[in-house]
């Protein structure tokens, strides 16, 4: 068949396709029956249009999300219940937080988002429900082309009303689902084969993350680390940090190119021998928080999904989370909200050595519960970023620490950023690439190297456990999971007599909340020369039940 009729989407049942002369500038779909060219034959220069319309989209959603989650803030949580949080150098901050003169309403303005939230993703998008980083994992393995456009709208408005009314999540979430949504959509669009939709969806994710913390390089290795435990997909590199440079590019022009938690010009200058030996230490403490953090989210979250089944239950449950929550941001700073205020407020000495040795013990334990209780429940918002604030607790702890027994010779950034890297990187199976984005949270490369120290010794402690329950451990596993044959990931794996063999999927369960069944338009996966065909009428490998939200 020609380029010209693939291209007019003459093929049976084909979703739309491109007019003729947009077809050089996205990757080629090969004709049905004719063997599907290897990920690396598609030109780079074929994937440089749709990554930086994802890029480009992955920006102006992380710009809307971050303007919509301010006004929400400053609305409902100041306005309204007379909160002032910490706020970041990019918001306007940091600035010392203010208690409520009105405390009663903290918890209520807290319930009031989870509801209005909740209702509003039960009703036009369940799969919006959750943390979002999840579900474009599980996505990009078992239904890349399968994400709904309407997702990225109610992850938006859901997200920022969760978390603007005092609920404890992150933005990176939201936006790396609102971004893989947008790659989905374009992949359906334009009849890309399976693989590239995947490619596309991933693309979305790395770029959508690297926007919102304005770290492009760590966004992209985030791309090619977070598919899988113990390995990870390098082809998708070079298109996945086009697509965040775009993005950043994008949300940079809205609000500015500073570091998310500004520019600190000391940075690790002044480190000795004991800080070396205390930031191994932090690696090891952050290596548990991140174990007992992983630990928390999933025992309340598998124990909502199994109790809550009925719609006014499942919106029920994170409104009494975020009740209880409202009332633990009382006590503690940095609980309500994403807490990344909390973590420039931090880096500063004189802020750490003000707050008690106690109360900085409380902090990343209470984001862990508060955490766990809202997104856990079934509310919209990410777990990345509060894994970031609980380890950037840890990391002042131990500076805190060891400042009294006089072993820091610097302050105490350089634990704020290890601890960040340290809890996130190992427990996300993306250490490399949250190593990186913290160093650009900064501006600060120099911390590079005590950040690798910590992630090791992190590494060490915190072992098979995963923050990401829809990451196969290699890809191998990834392609079998998704249906297809190992070392080929476009065709249907094909049994003998007894016909198809059943997908296998990863040892651990997947966060349930996304709609399990094929969504319109989802693009099977041609066929190869090699196996033989599926048999006329037989059905193809869906998603598994019960991926996450």
């Amino acid at each position: 068949m020609s380029r010209k009729r693939r291209a007019r989407g003459e093929r049976s049942g084909g979703p739309p396709r491109l007019p003729l002369f947009l077809t050089r500038f996205f990757p080629e779909s090969p004709p049905p029956g004719s063997p599907t060219a290897e990920p690396s034959s598609d030109p780079l220069a074929r994937w440089i249009a749709p990554s930086v319309l994802i890029g480009i989209v992955a920006g102006l959603g992380a710009a809307a999300l971050f303007g919509l989650l301010h006004l929400c803030t400053e609305l409902l949580l100041e306005h309204i219940a007379g909160f002032r949080p910490y706020l970041t150098s990019a918001e306007g901050g940091p600035r010392d937080p203010v208690a409520s003169d009105r405390p009663w309403a903290v918890p209520l303005v807290a319930a009031g988002g989870a509801l209005v939230a909740t209702a509003l993703a039960v009703w036009l998008a369940p799969e919006a429900r959750g943390h979002g980083t999840d579900a474009a994992i599980a996505a990009a393995h078992h239904d890349p082309a399968g994400m709904r456009g309407r997702v990225t709208v109610v992850k938006l408005v859901a997200s920022a009303v969760t978390i603007g009314s005092g609920g404890s999540g992150g933005t990176e979430g939201p936006a790396a689902q609102i971004s893989a949504a947008f790659g989905s959509v374009i992949a359906r669009r334009t009849g890309m084969t399976r693989r590239q939709a995947r490619t596309a969806v991933v693309i979305g994710l790395a770029s959508g993350v690297g926007a919102i913390f304005q770290a492009p390089l760590g966004g992209a290795l985030l791309g090619a680390e977070l598919l899988y435990r113990k390995d990870m997909d390098a082809r998708v590199l070079p298109k996945a940090l086009i697509a965040a440079c775009a993005g950043w590019l994008v949300f940079g022009a809205c609000y500015g190119f500073a570091p998310v938690l500004g520019r600190h010009p000391d940075g690790a200058s002044g480190l000795g021998p004991g800080d070396f030996a205390l930031i191994a230490v932090t690696g090891l403490l952050c290596g548990l928080a991140g174990r007992l953090y992983t630990t928390v989210f999933y025992a309340v979250h598998l124990r909502t999904e199994a109790h809550v089944r009925s719609v006014p239950a499942r919106i029920a449950a994170p409104v009494a989370a975020a009740l209880l929550v409202g009332l633990l941001g009382l006590l503690v700073p940095g609980v309500l909200g994403t807490g990344y205020g909390l973590m420039e407020a931090l880096t500063d000495p004189t802020t750490v050595v003000g707050i008690p040795v106690l109360l900085l013990v409380a902090i990343p334990l209470a984001k862990i519960v508060a955490t766990a209780l809202t997104v856990g429940s079934g509310g919209s918002g990410g777990i990345f970023g509060p894994c970031l604030v609980v380890g950037a607790g840890v990391g002042a702890l131990a500076w805190r620490l060891g400042e009294a027994l006089g072993i820091p010779s610097a302050g105490p950034l350089p634990y704020i950023v290890v601890g960040m890297a340290a809890c996130l990187g190992p427990v996300a199976h993306a250490p490399l690439g949250v190593l990186v984005m913290a160093t650009e949270m900064v501006a600060d490369a120099s911390l590079l190297g005590p950040g690798m120290l910590a992630v090791l010794c992190a590494s060490a402690v915190t072992g098979r456990t995963t923050l990401y329950r829809s990451q196969p451990e290699r890809r191998e596993e990834g392609h079998r999971s998704d249906g297809t044959v190992p070392g080929d990931g476009s065709t249907p794996a094909v049994g003998g007599a007894s016909g198809p063999v059943t997908p296998q999927h990863t040892r651990d369960p997947q966060p349930a909340g996304a709609d399990p069944s094929p969504a319109p338009h989802a693009i099977p996966a041609p066929a190869t020369a090699t196996p033989s065909p599926p048999a006329q009428g037989q059905p193809s490998p869906s998603s598994p039940p019960g991926a996450s939200a």
